[in-house]
This record gives structure tokens, sequence and C-alpha cells, in this order.
């Protein structure tokens, strides 16, 4: 395991190994991008380096501002994974291309109705985290800009989602009387 720093600056990690043109899909690398003081990113990727599996996770302003040690797997044939961990959260992702399922924090789904997520109360102790499906997005490959980034600016009804999923977070509606 190696220790990095995720800064708010520009900083993208993208581990990548030697993967035959015939394996496009499968998983040989991963990356992580801040989006904002409460959000940060992470995907896994395939050997063109394009997102196949997109995560932004939020919690308290600066809760991704931390060491974290990163760990990861990516074989020929097999699934592929990745993890960030620090003393405030551990992010993890995995994804097996051959049947199209992936996990996001140990919750499993489909690629093919799911390929892009939020995940709320990212590192607070005292919460449950919250996975929300955030539907299925062209992943664009990180260019002159990280993947989420061009993502966002791609679909900018993606990020008034993910804000107003995290409002809702903030301040759930109370519980009528009766149920």
């Amino acid at each position: 395991m190696r220790r990095v720093s995720l800064i708010a600056g520009i900083t993208i990690l993208v581990a990548a190994v030697i993967v035959p043109a015939e394996d496009r899909f499968a998983v040989s690398g991963f990356g992580g991008y801040p989006i904002s003081r409460s959000i940060t990113s992470m995907w896994l990727a395939g050997p063109d380096r394009r997102p196949l599996l997109m995560v932004f996770f939020h919690g308290p302003d600066e809760w991704h501002n931390t060491q974290w040690k990163v760990d990861s797997k990516f074989e020929k044939g097999k699934p592929g994974w990745a993890e960030l961990r620090s003393e405030k959260a551990t992010l993890r992702l995995s994804l097996n291309t051959e049947t199209g399922e992936a996990e996001v924090q140990s919750r499993d789904f489909k690629v093919s109705v799911n390929n892009t997520f939020l995940v709320l109360h990212t590192g607070e102790p005292s919460t449950q985290p919250t996975i929300i499906p955030l539907g299925v997005f062209d992943l664009p490959a990180s260019k002159d800009q990280p993947a989420p980034i061009l993502l966002l600016q791609a679909n900018p009804e993606l990020m008034e989602r993910i804000n107003r999923e995290v409002a809702s977070s903030q301040h759930p509606q109370p519980v009528p009387p009766g149920r």
C-alpha cells in the first residue's frame, strides 16, 4: 500500500496495467479527483482509460483532505478493484466486467442499470452511508480535465441531482404521524 494525499488541488490517481486489446472491457486502473470541499470522486477504468464505473462521495467539508492508503488489484479475467482508506473513511469499488456486476461500498449493482452513483454521509462515523444510483451515463476518459469534471460538464442535470440528494439528506423530511 502507498500513502497518498487527496488534496483539493489537482490530484489524479491512475493505476494502469498493460492489458491486451481484446480485453477492452477489462478493469485496468482507477482514478480519483476532488469535486468540491465536500465531494470527491473515484472511478474504475478500462485499458483505454475510459471509466466503467463512476462514484461521487459526499461528506463533511474537507473530509477527503487527508492521508490515504491506496490498494488495488487488476488481473486479466478477474474482477478489478480499488480501495482508498484513511482514518475518516474507506472508499471501495469493484467491477466484474464478465458479469457486469459492480460493488460500491460493499453493495452490489448491475452497471447496465447504473454506472454512476452518489454515496452520502462518507466520513461521518455516526451515520451509515447511503448509496444512490444515478443512472447510466456515457463516461468520458480524462483528457485536459479529469473524467468526473468532463462528465458533470456534459450532464449539468447530474450535478443538480447530486446537489438535490445532498440537500435532502441534510434536511430529511419529517415522517408524518401514524407512519
